[in-house]
């Protein structure tokens, strides 16, 4: 499926055609819907948000870089901070219903993409190389949509820090990432 998608994605970058849109859709609003309803939980939200994913995605096709991540991850990506910025516009709470110890199939950002239990298991051993505090704001930031300032508020760390730790992990973890070829 991935690569149909990657497929029908520079053919639409080539050509705006409507029919290959709709083959993307197709191919992929299942796997969309799944990561904005975790985020906003009320399904007539969720495909309101789904809705306008889609017109963003059309829009901003031509800034899509298939060297930086699968088309898939890319729409991921667009659909849960849509979906996080369409809770911040409408003051809903983000619910937290996020378990640190586990990273399921249904986790967003990245790890949509990882097909292989194998690479999951390296992610989460990339993880565990950072201190427990980073990992978890990490965890928190990417998982769980948190902002840094609601972050902060929940350890009782400075927002700096809170950007500081992010900053400084990120490296890390692309490293360990890209040493481990995932």
């Amino acid at each position: 499926m991935e690569n149909n998608i990657n497929q029908y994605f520079q053919q639409l970058q080539k050509n705006k055609s409507q029919r290959t849109f709709k083959k993307i859709f197709e191919l992929s609003n299942v796997q969309l819907f799944g990561v904005i309803i975790r985020i906003l939980k009320k399904r007539e939200l969720s495909e309101e948000c789904l809705q306008e994913v889609y017109v963003k995605i059309w829009h901003k096709v031509d800034t899509y870089v298939e060297q930086k991540a699968s088309a898939m991850t890319w729409m991921s990506t667009i659909a849960r901070n849509h979906a996080i910025d369409y809770l911040r516009k409408r003051e809903l709470p983000i619910q937290d219903d996020f378990e640190l110890s586990i990273i399921s199939d249904e986790q967003l950002g990245f790890l949509e993409t990882l097909e292989q239990q194998q690479s999951k298991q390296q992610l989460n051993d990339c993880l565990q190389q950072l201190k427990p505090e980073v990992m978890n704001v990490l965890l928190m930031s990417y998982f769980k949509g948190l902002t840094y300032e609601n972050i902060a508020k929940t350890i009782n760390v400075p927002v700096n820090t809170i950007k500081t730790w992010t900053r400084r992990a990120m490296p890390i973890l692309k490293k360990c990432l890209e040493n481990n070829n995932v």
